[in-house]
């Protein structure tokens, strides 16, 4: 049965964090973003003490994001400027009183109501989705297929993929081998796509961190397991 509870705990440096309990969750998890703020996932298991611990120890790095999310607040998403992998964004001012999004296979065609400014809160949540949904259409024709060349080539065997709008980690992998993928990835440079996918992959075989996963990782990568890692975090989940 799923049991849950929840508290909350200002930290002077961090602010608010919202702890909630899950009995059904496999790991602790930290998410943070503009509309929930800093929520830490426990599972059922693992003591409150050790929680909170591990979470102060991350500190620095949820300042650092929180920081990152506050100041992304004011920022207009300009025409012509954002632009995904394959697609560019593009307003258009018009007589409807609807926002309406429309994706082809070169733009995120907005469509907004010519009293509006582009500015203006609703247009930007349409454009912000838009965006997204145009990752979403790219990472999905190009994932699942990276995927397959790489555990063909390297000899991994994986269940499922899934490709999701994950914003707290760019892949995962399930107990079961199943291989879970941000559509955010298609921010990265194709190195860093083949590094991901390849680090889920070693996940079927090494189910945690340890050094025989960074071993196989880095034999794999020719001893640039750690590199990747670090240029990995040069980017941000969303939009």
């Amino acid at each position: 049965m799923l049991t849950t509870s929840k508290k909350i705990i200002n930290y002077p440096k961090i602010g608010d964090i919202t702890y909630k309990r899950n009995s059904r969750a496999r790991r602790l998890s930290i998410s943070i973003n503009n509309s929930k703020g800093v929520r830490v996932t426990i599972p059922g298991t693992l003591s409150f003490r050790s929680a909170e611990s591990f979470v102060l120890s991350k500190s620095e790095w949820i300042i650092e994001k929180v920081q990152y999310f506050n100041n992304r607040v004011d920022l207009i998403i300009q025409s012509g400027v954002y632009k995904t992998r394959t697609h560019t964004l593009i307003y258009f001012p018009v007589s409807s009183t609807k926002i309406v999004v429309k994706i082809d296979s070169q733009y995120i065609n907005v469509f907004y109501p010519e009293q509006f400014d582009i500015s203006n809160q609703q247009v930007q949540l349409a454009a912000k989705k838009g965006i997204e949904n145009a990752y979403r259409i790219e990472a999905k024709e190009i994932l699942p297929q990276r995927v397959e060349f790489n555990a063909q080539k390297y000899g991994f065997r994986f269940n499922r993929i899934s490709i999701k709008r994950t914003t707290s980690r760019w892949g995962s992998c399930s107990s079961k081998n199943n291989i879970n993928l941000s559509i955010f990835l298609m921010k990265l440079p194709d190195e860093l796509i083949d590094y991901i996918i390849i680090h889920e992959l070693c996940h079927t075989i090494h189910k945690n961190h340890g050094s025989k996963f960074w071993a196989a990782l880095d034999q794999i990568t020719g001893g640039n397991a750690k590199k990747f890692s670090k240029e990995v975090k040069k980017f941000k989940t969303g939009v």
